[in-house]
């Protein structure tokens, strides 16, 4: 029975989380330190390794495998004593595709259950049941299977609470109007004059000339062109009615079913502003000063209420603090001209009290986030609003020369000594579109040449994004938690400009707009104003820049191009870490193959956070990579690499020889493991999985492509035919060969699985070799 909060002689009051005055949590399950308050019992349904386990921004209910349809457990919450005037329960969680629950409240009279069961989306949901007891005193929630799941799983519990449902639809009605033309704000046009900044944060208005001409340029008339489309698509927005408590977001991991649908505003404002200059569009110009009129007149720059909950300390970092301070300050500088001084005033104060006070909490409360992409990142929007504040407030001016300071020692932390990062070319790309604006922005605003304020690893990271690229010009590999296939965003042309003679020129233009495709980090990005402003002019037209042999020696990547006949290439590409990576797969010692421009032995990369299955696509198994099986049969994963695990080797034009030591990271299932790539000939490549099990146990090697194999058990190779190729694997070591569409990829397409397994062993050792033919 769970533990009750009150005493015999009757109940205590049950403590509320206020989200709104319609609305609060009773259990706040991303708030870790309020769960360890909270009278939870939790009961598998079957033997599955059911378990309860608190993360930083939910309580995730686990298991370990599913044996078929039917209960997988429950979760039981003893409550206190609830105000009448709550009618309706809400239930917020993320329930997989595959799962139901069904939800009971407890009374004296016993239990009783509210309504019907639901069923799982894979997504972010609320689920809402009438109040049937004046006097609950318990809530339990039970989970089955009603399809067959493959491997762990888990539901995330975000948290469950009470509603008043007429204070809540009042309260809906009663939100205020705002007139678009913004009134006393924003100044006729006729008393705008010519363009006059608040600072000049990236560039002076005396520098429109050059840019206007710049934007009939041919390297950078289509980039302008996509850029003024998406403006002018946000012409019939009206940012006045979306005027609320928060700011619109797209990632749903911690919005209400309300909140969604709606487009953020951190992008097309910026957009509009510098467009309407370029263009001297009146309509893209005032359109820019509504949506910053409608930033300063949001109560709160975070996502939702869950970041401002009363009596719970959650947050979800400054992300959205940071991306509203960066377009408000880059809005505000740019279209001063046209604002009154008290729009001018209502914007400076919106800067400190809606963003400093956060993002300095941020920066002092977290001391990780000095050691990775956040703090860095973060400091852009310190550094931008303080500049364009410090005319009217000089006392800014220390607070500026601070996040400057921080933003050196962080990015002296998340950049390694060989110029890469542990996070993948996703992150390295949306901390460096963070980072250099605002050091581009600090450079001028003290007027110091910019390569004084760059930070010394930076001239190394060309290393990276070479080995790191892939075979065709703008498309990158997708190790760690990457959600695009290319480089996002304006760090190409910006890195570009900044090292003229480094290889990111040869780059630079593949990655400019139109892109093909979206990604998960644009909504984290301004992307398109930044390269513009700062780009060369001049780039060439793009070529492959992944160099013959390389390796990342304290990153842990490994990188080889060889070609098998005159212009037929084969790339290899193996993956290792540093220790304690972060957003990291299990999936060291994993390889990836490019024939041509095609990648063929693939990486799923990632999905959106906010999609239950993000969690799975961590998992070794999903990776090219030799894993120990579970008794049931199941592959496990890898550990946590807690010290580093880097390849080491050495390669040519004809040969490729590497070796990366696994042991660390199946410290658990094995006592010993190495894997080795064997190569004297670019169009034939042998891996050398060996290594000591703890105890007996059967082996998978696994390997993930777009396209079925053709396989023969007789003879225990398979065969993969793409346009241009055929690749042939031989694994004389399996006992038995299977495949099978499991699982996505980043693209939400299935992915053909290959694994060969092996019967029980504890010292093994498994050549496996693959050739690559080209057709002609």
């Amino acid at each position: 029975m769970p533990r009750r909060i009150w005493k015999e002689t009757g109940m205590s009051d049950h403590l509320l989380y206020e989200l709104n005055p319609a609305e609060s949590m009773v259990a706040p399950f991303n708030e870790r330190q309020i769960v360890a308050t909270l009278a939870l019992t939790c009961e598998a349904g079957a033997e599955n390794g059911w378990r309860l386990e608190n993360e930083w921004d939910s309580t995730r209910l686990k298991w370990d495998h599913v044996t078929g349809v039917g209960p997988l457990g429950s979760l039981t919450l003893a409550l206190g004593r609830l105000p009448a005037r709550f009618d309706a329960w809400v239930f917020c969680l993320v329930l997989p595709a595959g799962v139901r629950v069904s939800f009971s409240e407890e009374s004296p009279d016993g239990w009783q259950r509210l309504g019907e069961c639901t069923r799982g989306v894979g997504a972010r949901m609320e689920i809402t049941h009438p109040r049937l007891a004046n006097n609950p005193t318990g809530l339990r929630a039970e989970f089955a299977a009603e399809a067959e799941l493959q491997g762990p799983g888990q539901v995330s519990l975000q948290w469950w609470g009470v509603a008043d449902r007429d204070l809540l639809a009042r309260l809906a009605g009663a939100r205020p109007m705002f007139d678009p033309a913004w009134p006393g704000l924003i100044k006729p046009a006729a008393e705008w004059g010519e363009p006059a900044f608040a600072r000049g944060l990236l560039f002076a208005a005396e520098d429109l000339p050059a840019l206007r001409t710049k934007a009939d340029h041919p390297v950078w008339r289509a980039h302008v062109s996509a850029m003024e489309e998406r403006a002018r698509n946000t012409l019939t927005n009206r940012p006045e009615e979306r005027i609320g408590d928060y700011l619109p977001w797209s990632d749903y991991r911690y919005l209400r079913e309300r909140e969604q649908g709606q487009e953020p505003w951190f992008s097309e404002p910026v957009l509009c502003a510098l467009v309407g200059l370029l263009r001297r569009d009146e309509s893209l110009i005032r359109h820019a000063l509504r949506f910053l009129m409608s930033f300063v007149h949001t109560t709160h720059w975070c996502q939702s209420a869950e970041s401002r909950t009363r009596g719970s300390t959650w947050d979800q970092r400054c992300f959205i603090e940071e991306m509203a301070t960066t377009t408000c300050a880059l809005v505000f500088d740019w279209l001063y001209f046209a604002l009154t001084d008290r729009a001018r005033d209502l914007v400076r104060v919106a800067l400190w009290d809606k963003r400093v006070s956060i993002i300095q909490r941020d920066m002092v409360k977290w001391e990780y986030v000095h050691t990775m992409n956040q703090g860095p990142w973060f400091c852009r929007a310190r550094i931008l609003a303080g500049l364009v504040m410090e005319p009217a407030w000089p006392r800014v001016k220390p607070y500026v020369d601070q996040a400057y300071a921080d933003l050196r020692e962080g990015m002296d932390n998340y950049l390694l000594d060989d110029g890469g990062v542990d996070e993948g070319v996703g992150y390295f790309s949306v901390t460096l579109q963070g980072v250099l604006p605002g050091l581009m922005a600090y450079a001028r605003g003290r007027d110091l040449p910019v390569a004084e304020v760059l930070p010394p690893k930076l001239a190394r990271c060309g290393n990276f994004v070479a080995i790191m690229s892939a075979m065709a010009p703008g498309k990158v590999l997708l190790d760690g938690d990457n959600t695009n296939e290319r480089f996002t965003g304006d760090l190409v042309a910006l890195m570009a400009s900044l090292y003229p003679r480094d290889i990111y020129a040869q780059l630079a233009r593949a990655t400019l707009l139109p892109r093909p495709g979206d990604s998960y980090y644009r909504q984290y990005m301004i992307d398109g104003p930044f390269a513009f402003i700062a780009g060369p002019t001049e780039l060439p037209e793009p070529r492959s820049i992944v160099p013959q042999f390389g390796r990342l020696p304290q990153t842990g990547q490994l990188t080889s191009r060889r070609e098998v006949a005159p212009g037929r290439t084969v790339r290899v590409h193996v993956s290792g870490c540093k220790a304690r990576a972060s957003h990291t797969h299990y999936d060291k010692g994993g390889f990836t193959v490019e024939l041509d421009e095609a990648v063929v032995l693939i990486d799923r990369g990632q999905v959106r956070y906010d999609d239950s299955r993000s969690h799975g696509m961590k998992r070794s198994a999903w990776h090219n990579v030799l894993t120990p099986l579970s008794p049931a049969g199941e592959a496990l994963d890898q550990n946590l690499a807690t010290v580093a695990v880097i390849p080491e080797g050495e390669g040519d034009a004809q040969s490729l020889h590497a070796r990366v030591d696994l042991a660390a990271v199946w410290r658990d299932a094995m006592s010993a493991c190495v894997r080795e790539f064997e190569s004297d000939d670019p169009g034939c490549l042998t891996i050398i999985d060996c290594g000591e099990l703890r105890a007996p146990g059967n082996l998978a090697f696994h390997l993930q492509t777009r396209r079925p194999w053709t396989l023969d058990q007789a003879g225990k190779c398979a065969v993969l035919a793409i346009p241009g190729w055929r690749m042939e694997v031989a694994m004389p070591w399996a006992d038995e060969i299977g495949q099978a569409t499991e699982g996505i990829d980043l693209r939400l397409e299935s992915v053909w699985h290959l694994q060969a397994t092996t019967r029980a062993r504890t010292v093994f050792e498994l050549r496996t070799t693959l050739r690559f033919f080209p057709e002609v």
